[in-house]
């Protein structure tokens, strides 16, 4: 009785494009010179796209350790990027807002994510990707409601 042939799967295939995706993403943000690593970058896009949300709440919403958010919040507020405000409702939240100054680095930033999105669909027929963008959020919700169970217990 020997080990089954090993099978790549559509586990590893996505673990491996993940990873792929991430080096695309760090060489496209060295091109287009914002100054930030990915995790800082990736946290700037989250504030944007949350506008005045709770720390908290974006380190859930991003699957990061709330202390990794801090250090890239850290670094963020001290390039004068966001800003950290109290939460009217909770004085022991804070509540993450963009400044004016972060609009040209998210720019560079959708230019960099363009990139590497346009190169790694290039050979993905057009009326496919809708489908393979429903599958992933398919696989993503999935794996979040198993987390969610699992927290509940």
């Amino acid at each position: 009785m020997g080990l089954p042939s090993p099978n790549v799967g559509v586990t590893m295939l996505v673990v491996d494009l993940a990873r792929l995706l991430r080096r695309r993403f760090d060489a496209e943000l060295a091109r287009v010179d914002t100054g930030l690593t990915a995790g800082e970058a990736r946290t700037l896009f989250y504030v944007w796209r949350n506008p005045g949300e709770r720390q908290a709440m974006l380190a859930d919403r991003m699957y990061v350790e709330p202390m990794t958010l801090v250090g890239y919040l850290d670094t963020l507020e001290k390039a004068g990027l966001i800003r950290r405000c109290p939460d009217p409702n909770d004085k022991r939240a804070k509540l993450i807002e963009l400044l004016p100054d972060a609009n040209p680095l998210l720019e560079r930033i959708g230019e960099a994510l363009q990139k590497v999105r346009s190169k790694a669909l290039e050979e993905v027929a057009p009326e496919d990707r809708k489908t393979l963008e429903a599958l992933l959020q398919t696989m993503k919700d999935s794996l979040l409601q198993e987390a969610s169970r699992e927290k509940q217990k």
